[in-house]
């Protein structure tokens, strides 16, 4: 029987999750944060994590990538509320294999579990002209964009990210470029609206 650990901040998500797979899958872990995920990968090796990507602790790049490292085989389904184009590309970019988001859960977990078990890549099917339309930032300037909008220096997020901060800093100016905006202030506006933090 595939093993799973489920990760989620909402206690009542994740006993739904762990109800819904129970028949066929055993439930290994269930995490509230990205350290406790990452610990209990390390622990279990699951087969396949189900992860939300915005709870506490989470960075996309980082979590993701420390997940892949620590558990080569498992697959990783991201499990959200954020259906924005720049959000889906960037997970698949950083190693998950499947993302679905919250509302349709109910429906396509199963269908998503079985998928990506295969070896095949799964998103929800309202995603689906999302995921193949082509985005102005990529995952890189994504994680920059997010950072600026929480207020960071380019200093800080140069650590965070592990870059220089004349990279932080040629990234923000090309994004304001690309989306044709006036400052920095505008790039921040646009990362609200864009529900992308």
């Amino acid at each position: 029987m595939p093993t799973i650990i489920i990760a989620d901040d909402h206690q009542i998500v994740s006993e739904g999750i762990a109800r819904l797979v129970e028949k066929n899958y055993q439930v290994q872990s269930i995490t509230t944060n990205a350290e406790e995920l990452i610990q209990a990968a390390k622990q279990f090796q699951p087969d396949i994590i189900i992860t939300d990507i915005s709870m506490p602790g989470m960075q996309l790049n980082q979590t993701l990538g420390l997940l892949k490292r620590t558990c080569k085989e498992a697959k990783i389904i991201c499990l959200t509320m954020h259906d924005e184009a720049e959000i889906l590309q960037a997970a698949f970019e950083y190693g998950a294999d499947g993302y679905i988001v919250k509302h349709q859960a109910g429906f396509e977990l199963l269908q998503a579990l079985e998928t990506v078990l295969a070896g095949k890549q799964y998103v929800s099917a309202e995603l689906q002209e999302k995921f193949n339309q082509k985005t102005v930032l990529t995952a890189r300037q994504l994680d920059i964009l997010k950072l600026l909008a929480k207020g960071m220096s380019a200093k800080k997020i140069a650590l965070s990210l592990n870059i220089s901060a004349k990279t932080v800093e040629y990234h923000k100016y090309k994004m304001i470029e690309q989306l044709d905006l006036d400052n920095a202030s505008s790039l921040v506006a646009y990362a609200h609206s864009r529900n992308l933090i």
